[in-house]
């Protein structure tokens, strides 16, 4: 029986045929007269050396000088059509092709590194990832994530054959794991994201990763800073994962874990001088220090999440005493309250945006709506999809409050979620996660809407748009995101085209804009701006803005508020049913 080819064309490999690897034609190629290329095989760990392929191409052309020639359709002789001296020229031809296959992996790496990195910062920074030479398996993913953001689409998945078939047991095996979960997530394969964290977690308590020695075991700082990193990443994607399901699973807050905080990312990135890592007591005694201490950015997003996990055990339990729900409730609160001055803002004054700090103040946020909206009044309409692209919600919870001021706190977490995105422009760098409160902001404001005045639709339909944007970029990307969209973008059409259809009548007598919101005015009134004479002294010179701006102008192009009505307006009796 041949033995099959190392390597095979690209044509017979997208039709997943036998190929004879001749060159420079093969054979199949040359009887469908089809353009025949090669590239080095990724199957079975990272591209082959120079050397290597050069062996196996030196006696497979002996092989083939000795082989039947291939005919072609017409049933002339193919090896007619190959000269000596083509023959000759193989070796250059696989150099060549290594050397692309090496600046495609680079490529591929570059794209991790500029798009997905700074939302999860675990593997060692980008100038030294060569020179960390991690295991074949961890590559693959990294350049099948790189493959994402490829604007020819993305690469297929050689990652999990590469997990599925090494059966080692390292701090590289749980990053491998952890990120292919990550990505499974982002591609809506839940079952396999479930599985592939699990594995992760598995070995990463078995390795006793959570221990605050097991880092300082590498006399690497930058490796150390690595593990520590790592640990935290699981943790909170633990918590992450959690949100989706019915059951609350937290397996990694389970184990008495005291692994040191990482560093700020601006450090880490730098590499050169990375500091003795603070301890997670330190941090929580923080707030009674007598001085003011600033924290990296993925501290105060661990503490974030892990309000989000008592937000979600809470949410869990069928009955909740009400000093509970207040206790979680300061948290959230405390949170902000407490963050240093160069915290509270995701940008810098040069315009750099914190990825690791909005990451934790949209987990704030989030947090928030999750905590409210079971309490409140609003009835958000819940996707029906196999896999999950919001977070379970669970039924109507007895409240701490009146039902009213749960539909204000609900409401305003996902009014202050949507104020980050105006900020946070550059949606291609998101983590995959935010897709989840992309769409719990969502359902709240359309839920906001049903039960708010017709006045100020304007500014709920707006904020819809603004997340619908966000989801309509990252969908290019990230299949969950596609499916988000298409669910948000139904309900929100569902919601609003009747109130835009009222607003803005198709008709053939429709009245102008300005008529439809006010009463009509001669011409000279209805000026941008009504210019005031330095010689009138009949009309004061300070004037409200209905004194500067014609009266049509005010009501058809700024939206009425819908803030002050809602906190403004009768509360209504107490229901803690």
């Amino acid at each position: 029986m041949t033995r099959p080819s190392l390597l095979a064309c690209t044509e017979c490999r997208k039709q997943h045929l036998k190929c004879d690897a001749q060159t420079p034609t093969c054979s199949r190629c040359l009887q469908n007269r089809l353009k025949c290329n090669y590239l080095p095989s990724r199957r079975g760990g990272r591209r082959k050396t120079r050397e290597a392929l050069r062996q196996h191409h030196d006696a497979s052309s002996a092989d083939l000088l000795l082989s039947p020639h291939p005919t072609d359709m017409s049933g002339r002789d193919a090896s007619s059509t190959v000269s000596g001296q083509q023959n000759q020229r193989i070796t250059p031809v696989v150099e060549g092709q290594v050397q692309d296959a090496a600046d495609s992996d680079a490529r591929l790496v570059r794209l991790y590194y500029e798009n997905f990195h700074s939302a999860h910062p675990i593997l060692v920074p980008a100038p030294l990832y060569e020179e960390r030479k991690y295991p074949a398996y961890l590559h693959e993913v990294v350049t099948l994530i790189g493959g994402h953001f490829l604007s020819t689409g993305s690469l297929p998945d050689m990652a999990s054959l590469q997990l599925s078939t090494d059966g080692e047991k390292t701090p590289c095996k749980v990053q491998a794991l952890l990120l292919y979960s990550i990505l499974s997530c982002a591609r809506g394969e839940c079952s396999q994201a479930h599985t592939s964290f699990s594995q992760a977690v598995d070995i990463a308590l078995e390795l006793g990763m959570y221990r605050q020695e097991y880092a300082s075991t590498s006399s690497n700082a930058v490796e150390a800073e690595s593990l520590r990193r790592t640990w935290w990443e699981l943790f909170i994607v633990d918590v992450y994962m959690a949100a989706l399901q019915k059951r609350v699973v937290l397996r990694c807050s389970g184990v008495p874990y005291d692994v040191a905080l990482p560093c700020e990312e601006s450090v880490y990135a730098n590499y050169t001088n990375i500091p003795s890592p603070p301890t997670l007591a330190g941090f929580n005694k923080r707030i009674f220090a007598n001085e003011e201490t600033s924290y990296s950015s993925f501290s105060y997003r661990i503490e974030a999440v892990c309000i989000l996990a008592r937000v979600l055990v809470l949410n869990s339990l069928p009955e909740t005493h009400r000093d509970h729900l207040q206790a979680v409730e300061n948290a959230l609160v405390s949170w902000t309250n407490h963050l240093p001055p160069n915290k509270v803002d995701i940008v810098d004054t040069y315009g750099s945006v914190d990825e690791i700090l909005f990451q934790a103040h949209t987990t704030i946020h989030f947090a928030a709506m999750l905590l409210h909206l079971p309490r409140s009044s609003l009835r958000p309409v819940c996707p029906e999809t196999e896999c999950p692209i919001c977070p379970v919600i669970p039924s109507r919870l007895s409240p701490s409050f009146t039902r009213h001021v749960h539909d204000i706190k609900a409401t305003e977490a996902s009014k202050q979620l949507s104020n980050l995105l105006s900020v946070r422009p550059s949606v291609q760098r998101y983590s995959p996660f935010v897709v989840f409160s992309l769409v719990l902001c969502g359902m709240v404001q359309l839920a906001t809407s049903r039960i708010h005045s017709s006045e100020c639709s304007d500014h709920h339909c707006n904020r819809i748009i603004l997340v619908l944007g966000c989801l309509k970029t990252l969908k290019q990307k990230w299949p969950i995101a596609n499916r988000a969209h298409y669910f948000l973008r139904s309900v929100a059409a569902e919601t609003f085209t009747a109130w835009i259809e009222s607003r803005y009548p198709q008709t053939s007598n429709a009245v102008p804009l300005a008529s439809r919101n006010g009463p009509s005015y001669p011409p000279e009134n209805n000026a941008w701006l009504s210019v005031v004479s330095s010689n009138d002294t009949s009309r004061p010179m300070e004037t409200d803005a209905q004194g500067i701006f014609s009266p049509g102008l005010l009501s058809a192009y700024i939206d009425p508020t819908c803030s002050e009505p809602l906190l403004l307006g009768p509360m209504p009796d107490l229901d803690f049913t």
